[in-house]
């Protein structure tokens, strides 16, 4: 008989008996596993898709959600549905500047892995 070991077993083991050697393990292990789904996250995103853009900087266009136009190698074209472009219009960055009579806003250069398919 086989026995699933959950995530709340998992969090107490760890609380209650990790080492300081036990917790820089599980540290890495952590990173390689988020590189993983990022890489996975964006290998789902193509021409067309609607994305919402995660951890980035500047952090003003985390959240903010648009349609990729094009993908170049690793980074994406994106256009921003009204509600982010008026966002970002107001964004206090000097990196973003959207112009005054824009309603969707295009603009290049965000890699893969910080882009989500909605």
């Amino acid at each position: 008989m086989s026995s699933t070991i959950t995530l709340p077993q998992i969090t107490a083991h760890i609380a209650a008996n990790a080492s300081e050697a036990d917790m820089s393990r599980i540290i890495e292990v952590i990173k390689e596993r988020r590189k993983t789904l990022a890489t996975m996250a964006a290998a789902a995103v193509t021409v067309g898709a609607t994305v919402e853009v995660v951890n980035i900087r500047p952090a003003a266009y985390k959240g903010m959600r648009g349609t990729v136009e094009r993908i170049t190698g690793n980074t994406a074209t994106i256009k921003f549905d009204a509600d982010s472009t008026e966002q970002l219009r107001w964004a206090r960055n000097k990196q973003i500047s959207v112009p005054d009579a824009v309603t969707e806003w295009t603009t290049s250069g965000f890699p893969l892995t910080c882009l989500r398919v909605v």
